[in-house]
């Protein structure tokens, strides 16, 4: 075994490590991160040269683009790892592109997780309302294909995203497509037995799951921007640093009004804010979550009695594991030859 993939191994331990401790403490010790690059610049020098100072400070620069959405110390992680990864005709604008790979990789990872919580959580009135909205579309799609008419799918795919918004907002009407998705295997028994050549001639059975997937994805999103973050209330003598507050905290001369909002309320709030040019003083959290400026702010506006003793906090995932396993799985495609 050389030295580059002891290297590689130091560094799956190293991030193992730093994993765990996030997973804990949420914070990621910086014992860890400047270990990785003081050996990773090393060897990475002697087996790259001065591709690996090139790839460790273009990564850098692309690091604190990232880092305005995200935490600093999770993408200093892919800065310390650049330099062992700088092999000859492998950079994408001065960047390894196994460096690409493997932020693409932690990234999308990151984001299917917490769909995949919401499912887990929202699956017994996601799956049968989706299965609805499949089997309506399959219905009306029959119909466009017999009568030719133009501009539909753009029409029934409106329908589609109103349909899951309004069942948000509408109990009884998200009850109504519940019921009606357990008639989904029924249509298409009743199609093939009607029409058995359109259902062979277009695949009806693989195209409506191929739809019902879409619409459970879409279905996911949509119940994210509509206020299904995971969040706890947290005393605010329990604030960390980091912490994301789903509320927004709005300081003026009158008062102070804490509003408990969601994605899209909170979009729409910072809008009318920024074209109204108000004055009012905000406290409301990004990817880097609470600063420390940010809790003393909280804390004293509690103490004078202004804000409750809770505010709701969105829970998150600490983002060193994802990084673990997009190493792993870019080392594999490496070794297999496959990127």
């Amino acid at each position: 075994m050389d030295l580059l993939n002891v290297v590689y191994i130091i560094n799956f331990i190293l991030l193992l490590l730093a994993a765990i401790t996030d997973i804990k403490e949420r914070i990621i010790p910086h014992k860890y991160t400047i270990a990785m690059i003081i050996i990773n610049l090393v060897v990475g020098y002697y087996y790259f040269g001065f591709n690996a100072i090139i790839a460790f400070f273009s990564t850098l620069i692309l690091c604190l683009i990232l880092s305005i959405g995200m935490g600093g110390g999770d993408v200093k992680l892919f800065t310390a790892l650049a330099p062992i990864f700088a092999y000859p005709n492998s950079f994408v604008f001065y960047i390894p592109k196994y460096i690409l790979y493997l932020i693409a990789i932690s990234m999308f990872i990151a984001a299917v997780f917490p769909m995949y919580k919401i499912l887990m959580r929202y699956w017994k009135d996601i799956i049968p309302s989706a299965c609805y909205l499949t089997m309506m579309l399959g219905i009306l799609y029959y119909f466009i294909n017999i009568y030719e008419i133009p501009y539909a799918s753009i029409i029934i795919w409106a329908y589609i995203v109103l349909s899951i918004f309004v069942s948000r907002k509408v109990p009884k009407y998200k009850e109504y497509t519940k019921k009606l998705g357990y008639l989904f295997p029924a249509y298409l028994l009743f199609l093939y037995i009607i029409d058995t050549t359109y259902f062979i001639k277009y695949n009806v059975l693989l195209t409506s799951i191929i739809y019902l997937c879409e619409i459970i994805l879409i279905s996911i999103v949509i119940y994210a921007l509509t206020g299904v973050e995971t969040s706890d209330k947290k005393h605010i003598e329990e604030l960390k640093e980091g912490d994301i507050l789903r509320d927004v905290i709005i300081i003026d001369k009158d008062g102070v009004e804490v509003k408990n909002l969601n994605i899209m309320k909170r979009i729409k709030f910072l809008l009318e804010h920024e074209i109204k040019e108000n004055e009012k003083e905000i406290i409301l959290t990004d990817g880097e979550g609470l600063s420390n400026e940010d809790i003393r702010k909280i804390k004293k506006l509690y103490m004078e009695g202004k804000i409750p003793d809770k505010l709701n906090v969105i829970k998150t995932y600490p983002f060193v594991p994802f990084v673990v396993i997009g190493y792993v799985i870019v080392l594999m495609l490496m070794k297999l030859a496959i990127i």
